[in-house]
């Protein structure tokens, strides 16, 4: 039971872990494409990745990183 307990506790700090992977630094490999935010973001398994893209695009409008469209 004790190896079963540890076996369920590395999976789920494993699967935390590749969720975790899912910040703005990870998903920020898109540049200034809002398809390929919204793409990035649904492999990664993202919700309202819609809502993601399009504040991070203004946002980096906003720093002039991105040309405003």
């Amino acid at each position: 039971m004790t190896r079963f307990m540890m076996c369920v506790t590395v999976l789920a700090a494993i699967a935390f872990f590749d969720l975790y992977a899912m910040t703005p630094a990870r998903a920020d490999a898109w540049g200034c494409s809002y398809e390929k935010c919204l793409a990035a973001c649904t492999k990664a398994g993202g919700q309202r990745c819609s809502l993601y893209c399009t504040k991070k695009l203004q946002e980096k409008q906003a720093t002039k990183v991105c040309p405003a469209s």
